[in-house]
């Protein structure tokens, strides 16, 4: 029988995810729903989560970066939650409020390292963002002060060591009961499946993955390129024209995001997984999930140098690296990997195995009961 605790309440607040976000929803939240039964996510305006997950969700529309977390704010203060956990720097001034006014306990879960986001992730010069991306991080570091918890991955943890005794390294790593009910065959020779999946933005490079392509027809033309995820109307014209112009409709598809139940059946079909190919700041302190739902399925992973691939993929021969990245690098390692499918498979076998045995989320669900447990007993 579950042991629930029906009189804490919990909230979830989240500025840019989804309410049904893979590590917000299927994993923090669906882990907490085993011990506590009051649940909700505040999140933007999207399709709601299953009902049968019993969790509650109040959204808002987005309004501005200064505008959007007060709306936000106003919907958390109104849950009246005991515990608010959130997961953007721009709640963190609110989430003061949440402490001192309202006297609750306040978690940040910190997803990105600020100083190198606003650098990496900006259309504005370099020169011109090294200010603002200094003060942000002088105001996480200020704020993060007074949370009654931090947790963040081990590539962001070092700009939390202050705050040592009140962080946790908490890494979105997947969960294998969601992973493995697909089959996969990684090693076949005919029409080879290349997958990209997640968000199509100029930092992920995949104008470099299209324009590889090219090279690779010319030796393998029955593969195919499927890349899955939302652009923006500008940046999608930009990768048509590519495709166009290196006449790849044969070989590359675009194709829109879909509900992430789904995903795992998309990925079943991919004998190569490529992850976000753009080997800046920001990504050396990320820890990017899409290598792990790769490995978990047992499909090799393309990725490239940076410290999260070469601790989880190269070390453990999962996949292979690109360096530097261009499309003749990206498509020279592609073309390796097609044409020795053992290879393909030996790589997925050691992927699938180091998830399986080390890198899942049941370990971190235990971290994260025990963060919870220790607050609400305060």
């Amino acid at each position: 029988m579950k042991s629930m605790i029906p009189k804490r309440s919990i909230c979830h607040v989240t500025l840019g995810h989804q309410p049904t976000d893979d590590r917000i929803f299927y994993k923090e939240i669906l882990s907490l729903k085993k011990k506590y039964s009051n649940i909700t996510v505040i999140a933007p305006e999207y399709p709601p989560p299953d009902p049968q997950y019993g969790v509650k969700y109040k959204s808002f529309q987005k309004a501005g970066v200064l505008k959007t977390p007060y709306l936000a704010y106003q919907l958390a203060k109104n849950e009246k939650a005991d515990l608010y956990h959130f997961h953007e720097f721009e709640f963190l001034p609110f989430a003061l409020f949440l402490k001192f006014k309202y006297k609750r306990k306040v978690i940040y879960d910190a997803h990105e390292t600020i100083f190198w986001y606003f650098i990496d992730f900006s259309r504005h010069s370099k020169w011109i963002t090294v200010i603002p991306g200094f003060l942000a991080h002088a105001l996480e570091l200020i704020c993060a002060a007074f949370m009654d918890y931090i947790v963040a991955t081990i590539f962001i943890a070092p700009w939390f060591h202050p705050f040592k005794k009140r962080f946790a390294k908490l890494y979105n790593y997947p969960d294998i009961s969601f992973w493995s009910g697909q089959n996969t065959d990684v090693g076949r020779k005919k029409n080879p499946l290349i997958l990209y999946h997640g968000q199509l933005v100029p930092a992920r490079k995949i104008e470099l993955m299209i324009q590889a392509m090219q090279f690779v027809k010319s030796r393998f033309p029955d593969a195919k390129l499927l890349i899955v995820g939302r652009a923006s109307g500008e940046y999608a014209a930009v990768l048509k024209d590519i495709i166009r112009k290196y006449r790849l409709q044969d070989v590359v598809e675009l194709r829109q995001p879909i509900p992430y139940e789904s995903v795992p059946a998309l990925l079943a079909p991919a004998c190569i997984g490529i992850s976000a190919l753009t080997p800046n700041k920001s990504f050396r302190h990320s820890l990017q999930i899409k290598p792990f739902e790769f490995m978990a399925m047992g499909i090799p992973v393309l990725g490239c140098r940076v410290p999260s691939i070469e601790y989880y993929v190269e070390r453990s021969g999962a996949g292979a690296i690109v360096d530097p990245v261009t499309p003749e690098n990206i498509a020279r390692v592609l073309n390796n990997l097609l044409a020795h499918p053992e290879k393909r498979v030996e790589m997925g076998m050691n992927g699938h195995r180091i998830v399986r045995e080390k890198y899942n989320w049941a370990v971190m669900e235990k971290r994260l009961f025990a963060i919870y447990e220790t607050l609400l007993k305060c």
